[in-house]
């Protein structure tokens, strides 16, 4: 065997799953290129929503209530799945489960450069690009001040820059508005600077900031934009300011620092849109954590190339078009769903790397052009997106009749169906825990 474990995809779950094998075990990850978590907005979803499946959002609950939401209400989510094998208080022991996995995986990260902060209790309220919010559990340490949760009936101040296509003012007061919507407490002033970078001789892409984030990885540049922020809030009234995620890429930690010693928590970064600096430094820092565990990444497009009641072997075939075959005892799929280009449409959808059979709940979705999913409510739950592998209480990939499809097959992440990381917000959460126990089973 050229590997005890072959794990395909490099995102949170496929990165977990690698580095808990690799404990004790040959592990590779398999990869054709980064997909959803390198676009990831900052945010670490692992629940926030309250009321059974179908019902309308009717406000914020706090992290355990929102867990045990998902534990009562969801029989087929991948969180109800893993809390079977829990005979006591199934709610507070996958709640334990989960803090202990995800407590292990934060401080791994942060080691790697890109911390992460937040509470197993309360969830945070943090502004976006657009000029709404999300309610997520963890977020990059350079956000976490921002919680509007604690700046209600405070004056906030949201900083954009000239010919850089990021914030303006009527989103700032349009966050305003659909804040009171939700029932919270008006700031006391809302307001809107735009920062002309360009007239002071700083130069980037002017439609897309990451540029500028990219541009913050050098420390002359960096601490050049710090000062000119710091010169353009000198007569400005706030609290609080919002900045948009800038703070560097590969030197992230160096950035922030730089920031929190010039303004301390009076500043902070919205979360972000596709392309994201702070999907980016999440996704190199599990390339160091990979690197670090001894884990080998192999970049290549995976294809099964012999089976039967087991995976043997996998086809990697590489951009230059040359192939290689690979062995493994055992298989962890993790290549995420629509973003990784995981679900294939022919005759039938199908999983696009070994081909297993996807379903919504415990339905086989056979239908090419399954719209009957899809509503035209923006706010209906768009079935759609729950389409994936169905998974025995192992994590093992099963066909319509509930039997595993490969004995030494499992699964984790957003290619799992049993629940919509959209309409559950329990995206991170899911990946980060699936990922882990995948990668645990696996080791055997």
């Amino acid at each position: 065997m050229d590997y005890d474990i072959i794990v395909i995809g490099s995102g949170t779950a496929g990165a977990l799953a690698a580095i808990n094998a690799a404990k004790t075990r040959k592990v590779a990850v398999v990869r054709k290129g980064y997909g959803a978590t390198a676009l990831s907005s900052g945010a670490f979803d692992i629940a926030s929503r309250t009321g059974k499946r179908g019902r309308p959002f009717k406000g914020f609950v706090n992290l355990p209530e929102s867990i045990g939401n998902v534990l009562e209400n969801e029989q087929d989510h991948p969180y109800s799945l893993l809390s079977r094998a829990f005979s006591g208080d199934r709610i507070s022991e996958f709640t334990s489960m989960l803090k202990t996995i995800g407590e292990g995986f934060f401080a791994e990260l942060a080691g790697a450069g890109v911390p992460y902060e937040g509470s197993w209790e309360n969830n945070m309220i943090i502004p976006n690009q657009h000029g709404t919010f999300k309610v997520t559990s963890f977020c990059q340490s350079s956000m976490t001040s921002g919680n509007l949760a604690k700046l209600m009936g405070r004056s906030v101040l949201f900083l954009g820059f000239e010919k850089t296509s990021i914030h303006n003012g009527t989103r700032a007061q349009f966050l305003d508005s659909i804040l009171s919507t939700y029932g919270f407490a008006s700031f006391k002033t809302i307001n809107y600077m735009n920062i002309d970078l360009h007239a002071r001789g700083v130069h980037c892409n002017e439609h897309d900031f990451i540029s500028l984030a990219a541009l913050m990885d050098d420390p002359e540049q960096a601490a050049k934009i710090v000062s000119f922020i710091a010169q353009a809030l000198e007569t400005a009234v706030y609290d609080h300011a919002f900045l948009p995620p800038i703070m560097g890429i590969r030197r992230y930690r160096e950035v922030a620092k730089m920031f929190r010693d010039t303004f301390g928590d009076r500043i902070s970064e919205f979360l972000s849109p596709p392309s994201s600096a702070p999907g980016l430094r999440l996704q190199y820092a599990l390339d160091a954590l990979l690197t670090r565990h001894g884990v080998t990444i192999i970049d290549g497009n995976a294809s099964l190339q012999d089976a039967s009641d087991v995976v043997r072997t996998i086809r990697i075939t590489g951009k230059d078009g040359q192939s290689s075959v690979l062995s493994a005892h055992s298989f962890v799929l993790a290549p995420g769903k629509f973003i990784g280009g995981s679900m294939i449409r022919n005759t039938t959808w199908r999983e696009a790397v070994l081909g297993l059979p996807v379903f919504i709940g415990t339905h086989p979705v056979t239908d090419p052009f399954p719209l009957k999913y899809l509503t035209d409510d923006p706010f209906d739950e768009q079935l759609l997106f729950s389409m994936g592998v169905r998974v025995d209480s192992t994590l093992r990939p099963v066909d319509g009749d509930n039997r595993a499809v490969y004995k030494n097959l499992h699964a984790a992440g957003s290619i799992l169906s049993g629940y919509n990381y959209i309409y559950d917000r329990t995206g991170m959460g899911t990946a980060m825990v699936t990922g882990a126990k995948a990668g645990i089973i696996s080791a055997g």
